[in-house]
């Protein structure tokens, strides 16, 4: 990560990390990103060591700001207060984000003041920071309906505000295989998420045609798609067989 201008988080929650079609358009964010002066670092919760929340209640009454475990998560979350930028990503896992993901987000409890308030019908921490984070997400999937992004939109949404940040864009990759049986069908898409990145790092904005462009609809048919899947892994098994029996 580089020291100068502004400084951004990434953590990508893919289990498979760099190898995973996540990083693909993760990387395509980052490249912009550092083109616009951004410092950037890329953290993979799957690969650190972090402990599951006990949900011990320490970091609130007997420790305040301090949890019981003492793993790459005191790291993690000194690097998290200090960004000035956020990029969250994950595949879709049974609806919505990673388990690597969520259990990083779990043991975020201890950066939180012990007092409450209730706004906009629902109840938050109260978190203190003299400049409000700006947070982008990615999400990918292999199902190739939009639909498919419903749910882990709706937690992501609901997990940056109550992290205290403002989430200003988020960019959407159904189908993601395509990008290597069809990657001409995302060459815009991926241009948008770079250009994004950009703009993100000189303002912490990104504009609505960004935005429009990178979440562009490229599987004309849902259905279809989903049959061509089915095939694929039909195949990938039959070829896996072959291979067990020769050996």
């Amino acid at each position: 990560m580089s020291d100068t201008g502004t400084k951004m988080l990434v953590i990508n929650g893919s289990h498979r990390a760099e190898q995973g079609f996540t990083e693909r358009v993760v990387q395509a964010f980052v490249q912009g990103a550092e083109a616009g002066k951004a410092g950037c670092e890329v953290l993979y919760p799957a690969r650190q060591k972090i402990a599951p929340c006990a949900s011990c209640g320490k970091c609130l009454f007997e420790t305040p700001g301090a949890c019981r475990y003492h793993d790459d998560m005191d790291a993690i979350i000194a690097k998290m207060e200090a960004a000035e930028l956020l990029l969250l990503a994950s595949p879709v896992y049974f609806d919505s984000m990673s388990s690597a993901l969520q259990k990083m987000i779990e043991r975020l409890r201890p950066t939180f003041g012990p007092y409450f308030a209730f706004r906009e019908g629902r109840t938050y921490h109260l978190k203190s920071r003299e400049q409000q984070q700006k947070a982008v997400v990615i999400s990918t999937a292999g199902n190739p309906e939009r639909e498919t992004f419903v749910s882990i939109s709706r937690v992501f949404n609901r997990v940056v505000k109550s992290m205290g940040a403002q989430l200003v864009g988020e960019f959407y990759f159904p189908a993601s295989h395509f990008m290597v049986s069809h990657p001409e069908l995302l060459a815009g898409q991926l241009e948008a998420v770079t250009m994004a990145g950009k703009e993100f790092a000189a303002d912490g904005s990104i504009s609505r045609e960004l935005l429009a462009q990178g979440n562009k609809e490229y599987v004309a048919d849902p259905e279809r798609a989903v049959q061509g899947i089915s095939r694929m892994i039909l195949e990938m098994r039959e070829r896996y067989r072959l291979e067990q029996e020769d050996n």
